[in-house]
């Protein structure tokens, strides 16, 4: 994949037909699937994803027709809803037998979804997905000692910023915690009492742009999320009470400001640092800012830390409630699969191209080295030697809605950092113990 085919999304013809269309029967035969039924009958497979701009629905389903045009037999009709209805569609189909047969998911979602929803995969599946994809990005598509799809795109976090903005300032990216207060009031610009300049934006009223920036720094901050058995809250002990104070402190000198991605304020000069995932790339790269000016630095860390960022991904699953449950897994396995040694699977070339994303696959992401170097995207592919998946719990997202609104709640100033925190757990540990009820 060249820098240009990743800007704008597009898929040549000869990415598309690298390896996508060569045998795609022989391929699942070698990955231990019967192809008897495929090859007799008719199949028409539902699959329903987020994925609904032109930009990534267009080349999915050129994708998607080199295999039906390889496969005569089966038909494929892709779906899309926005990600903030997703979740909804998944569980409302089940309830309405309005069903997919293929799901794109956030794993945040697996501990609900594996016990009601989701088909657990053939052992070929599962054999095949621990075996190509690194430690943690095969533990992110786990719950109860069990693989439930294909991992396909990784994303981390880390500290992004404008490298004129720090520069004039005469700072560096803060490596510190303790240094992010000071580094965020350097870069801010006031006109008399109207900011001009924000040192640092956080990403408010969206619950991963709250909650994944945090949980980077309470990690990096010798912090935990939750106890090992995921009966207890821990993000209101002194590591996270430490993090969310350092941000409520940025809050009152006046340095930061709010937005989210699709604002635009980073790419218009109005803040110079936030923490943000490796997915945000295309915006910026496709904006005017020049990527000469980004800067991406580790998480900053406390006393005796290390950066580590927060690693979510997503996955792709079969609905329990399919009646083509084999021929679903069969066009899975030649999405997910390179169709010779070296080559990318037509996913890898998917991700890497349509979308700014880290494929979790490990022979693409070598398959696609020259667009994983780049120097935005290498420093955030490094960091999953490092990084930590979110916890995968039971009612996690619930959790997760409950902590953005209460981190939200002390930036303002509605409540101080311990409380909004204590108030966080309270939410959490009645979840867990509902759940596990």
């Amino acid at each position: 994949m060249t820098e240009k085919s990743m800007l704008t999304g597009k898929i040549s013809r000869r990415t598309l037909t690298k390896g996508v269309a060569a045998a795609p029967v022989a391929l699942a035969v070698a990955r231990g699937y019967s192809q008897s039924a495929a090859a007799q009958d008719k199949v028409k497979l539902t699959v329903l994803t987020h994925w609904g701009q032109a930009a990534q629905k267009d080349p999915l389903e050129a994708i998607f027709k080199q295999y039906t045009d390889a496969n005569p037999n089966v038909e494929i009709e892709l779906q899309t809803v926005e990600f903030g209805e997703l979740l909804t569609r998944i569980t409302t189909g089940a309830l309405g037998g309005e069903t997919t047969d293929i799901v794109h998911i956030y794993n945040l979602w697996l501990p609900d979804l594996a016990t009601s929803i989701l088909a657990a995969p053939p052992e070929a599946v599962s054999t095949d997905v621990s075996a190509a994809y690194a430690g943690g990005t095969v533990a992110g598509a786990s719950y109860g000692d069990q693989v439930w799809g294909f991992p396909t795109e990784v994303n981390t976090y880390q500290l992004i910023y404008n490298k004129k903005m720090l520069d004039a300032a005469g700072v560096t990216p803060p490596a510190k915690l303790s240094e992010m207060r000071d580094a965020a009031k350097a870069c801010t610009i006031m006109d008399g009492s109207t900011q001009t300049q924000a040192g640092w934006i956080f990403q408010a009223t969206w619950d991963s742009g709250v909650v994944h920036p945090f949980s980077s720094l309470l990690f990096s901050n010798n912090g935990q999320y939750v106890n090992e058995d995921h009966t207890e809250a821990l993000f209101n002990q002194q590591p996270g009470v430490d993090v969310l104070q350092t941000e409520c402190d940025i809050f009152a000198d006046g340095s930061a400001m709010t937005g989210v991605p699709e604002d635009g304020d980073f790419e218009a000069g109005h803040a110079a640092m936030t923490i943000m995932a490796n997915w945000w790339g295309a915006q910026l790269k496709a904006s005017d800012l020049g990527m000469e000016n980004v800067g991406v630095a580790p998480i900053p860390v406390g006393e005796g830390g290390s950066p580590i960022a927060v690693q979510y991904e997503w996955l792709w699953a079969v609905n329990n409630a399919t009646k083509s449950s084999e021929a679903a897994w069969n066009f899975l396995s030649w999405l997910n699969n390179p169709a010779s040694e070296g080559a990318s699977s037509p996913m890898g070339d998917f991700l890497t191209s349509a979308l700014n994303a880290i494929p979790g696959r490990t022979s693409d992401q070598v398959a696609h080295e020259d667009v994983l170097s780049d120097p935005f995207v290498a420093p955030f592919v490094a960091a999953l030697a490092t990084s930590q998946t979110e916890a995968l719990i039971p009612g996690a997202q619930e959790i997760k809605t409950a902590l953005q609104t209460q981190i939200e709640s002390a930036w303002y100033g509605q409540t101080d950092p311990q409380t909004a925190l204590n108030n966080a757990a309270d939410q959490a540990n009645a979840i867990l113990a509902e759940k596990a009820g």
